[in-house]
């Protein structure tokens, strides 16, 4: 995701971040979300409903001993798979992060991810100490919000209305927005996307395929590896009324040839 903005921007990016400082767009120390190493997946669970954010650090004790970082909705991706994995410590996703001093300017922390492949650096201030921490997510959004206001480049819809209760959605439609929108109640305690909610539906869904949930259909349009990107959601009364609206007069049925 970084070098793909990078790559293509490159000159527009060094602009945008400028001197900026990596404290400019860290989340301080005071506001981080972490997880003890000993915790349980379904033990950092609920700090999971309560945040939802992606990228937890990992902690040994206190916020200045950070051994890596967890990709919470991936843990939850195994989790549903198999809940036996609710027993594990989440030590045992764990994956490592960089550690900078606070005041590098964005745009080196930025080269030094890229270059290493991280996806969050810890921050440390001039007593040894963790100042905050920095996400890929972060720098991109400097990078592309910036980008966005100078090139008013217009994001696709979320949503898109076919016909009465027919809708062509991104998988990104909050699960909570989707109830509203059907009129339906659902399950969105371990998620909150439409597209995370199929695969907690269906983790093995494929392109195509249909999950028929509360009087409606959803229906997998695009994925990319294992990410659903587009469904789409209609009413089953819809598909019926299309079916018995078939007249079987009206079919002709070739006999069978013996020659």
């Amino acid at each position: 995701m970084l070098a793909e903005i990078s790559g293509a921007h490159n000159d527009n990016t060094l602009s945008v971040l400028g001197d900026r400082s990596a404290t400019e767009v860290m989340v301080p120390r005071t506001e981080m979300a972490y997880m003890p190493k000993d915790e349980t997946v379904k033990e950092c669970i609920s700090l999971f409903r309560e945040t939802k954010f992606t990228r937890y650090p990992v902690i040994d004790g206190d916020k200045d001993r950070v051994i890596g970082f967890v990709n919470f909705k991936e843990v939850i991706a195994e989790y549903v798979s198999d809940p036996v994995v609710g027993a594990k410590s989440i030590k045992h996703f764990i994956r490592p992060v960089i550690r900078v001093i606070d005041s590098i300017p964005v745009h080196e922390l930025l080269a030094k991810m890229q270059a290493e492949r991280m996806q969050m650096a810890i921050l440390i201030n001039e007593y040894g100490g963790t100042a905050g921490l920095v996400t890929a997510k972060d720098i991109v959004e400097v990078i592309v919000g910036e980008l966005h206001d100078e090139f008013d480049i217009a994001a696709p819809p979320v949503i898109q209305i076919v016909g009465e209760h027919h809708y062509i959605a991104s998988s990104k439609l909050s699960v909570s927005e989707t109830a509203q929108l059907l009129g339906i109640d659902m399950n969105d305690d371990d998620v909150d996307t439409i597209g995370g909610w199929m695969l907690t539906e269906n983790f093995d869904i494929q392109c195509g395929q249909t999950i028929e949930y509360s009087g409606f259909l959803f229906t997998v349009l695009e994925m990319q590896d294992h990410q659903i990107r587009q469904l789409e959601i209609k009413p089953v009364t819809a598909v019926k009324r299309i079916e018995s609206s078939v007249d079987p007069s009206a079919i002709s049925i070739a006999a069978p040839n013996n020659a």
